[in-house]
């Protein structure tokens, strides 16, 4: 990723749309392809270049084949996912041009534990934020966009616990180890992973990397969700918690709400993943924050450790403006 850039005031190093699948969930080759398919045909523009493909062998102790995107193989690949032999997928593309517009699309379904230290699998797209922008002067790929995950979503069996799209900050680690603190009685987690405590903007940036690698554990739990998004990608039991489907469709009268497979619901603050910084667009997030709030993660519970990882996204904390 490129470092992060300041937008709506904050520090952002890209955009993020995952759905986290629960641990028992047995994913078809197939499906992997047809996403893969999808993300191929529709979010990447003429002038962008295909550039890696990653596979991995279902079962533990398989290694990643880390190469580059040719055809060759890649019609060798979609055999394998054909024949259920692979679980692991990543296709990146990047603007000869303009190196620093990179769009990802990754999938990593049925992990078995050992060295898989997943609790869950994951569809995901990400990219930069200089592609964002690209695609966000596109109505069509936005759509696209929305539609590959919802497509995820109905195809996945018993669905996706949770997920959804947001500008994110992917914090770097220090370069040194992070199992030998300097000094020895620093406290963790160390500040490198904490998201701010404190909401600077009523668009929010979600905060992913090793936080993020420690919640998702939560959300196929269905302990509550992460936070307030552009996109809102709710499991039957996350709807449940904010108060059900009427409630939230009288809350956010106007927003695009759309009913998903498996007694989901997907949540659309605004038409662009990138808005105006308007006051109506900070009015939206703040009206959906308060709606989405009563199925936010609670502290109660947690280890101080995960407390500090939540940052601002959390149940007892209300907006303020």
């Amino acid at each position: 990723m490129e470092p992060a850039q300041s937008v709506y005031g904050q520090p952002a190093t890209g955009f993020v749309l995952p759905l986290y699948l629960r641990q028992e969930t047995q994913v078809e080759g197939r499906l992997i392809l047809e996403l893969a398919e999808q993300f191929m045909s529709r979010l990447l523009f003429p002038s962008t270049r295909l550039n890696w493909l990653w596979t991995k062998r279902a079962g533990e102790g398989a290694k990643l084949n880390i190469g580059d995107f040719t055809s060759a193989r890649w019609k060798a690949a979609q055999k394998k996912f054909l024949n259920n032999e692979f679980a692991v997928l990543t296709l990146r593309a990047q603007t000869p041009d303009f190196p620093n517009q990179e769009i990802w699309f990754s999938a990593h379904v049925n992990p078995i534990g050992g060295d898989e230290f997943l609790s869950a699998g994951v569809w995901e797209v990400k990219c930069s934020v200089p592609y964002l922008r690209h695609l966000a002067a596109s109505p069509e790929k936005v759509e696209a966009l929305v539609q590959l995950a919802i497509h995820a979503w109905n195809n996945t069996p018993d669905g996706p616990a949770y997920g959804y799209g947001h500008l994110a900050n992917s914090l770097a680690r220090p370069r040194w180890d992070i199992m030998k603190p300097k000094p020895p009685d620093a406290p963790w987690p160390w500040d490198f992973i904490k998201p701010p405590a404190e909401r600077v903007h009523a668009v929010p940036i979600a905060y992913t990397g090793d936080s993020e690698l420690n919640l998702s554990g939560m959300y196929v739990r269905n302990a509550g969700i992460k936070g307030a998004f552009w996109a809102n990608f709710l499991s039957a039991a996350h709807v449940a918690l904010a108060g059900g489907e009427a409630v939230l469709r009288e809350k956010l009268s106007g927003m695009r709400i759309e009913r998903l497979e498996h007694g989901g619901l997907l949540i659309v603050a605004t038409d662009s993943p990138l808005p105006e910084d308007t006051d109506a667009t900070r009015e939206r997030f703040w009206q959906l924050d308060e709606a989405l709030q009563p199925a936010f993660i609670s502290h109660e519970g947690l280890r101080d450790t995960f407390r500090d990882m939540l940052g601002y996204f959390y149940r007892e904390r209300p907006p303020v403006r």
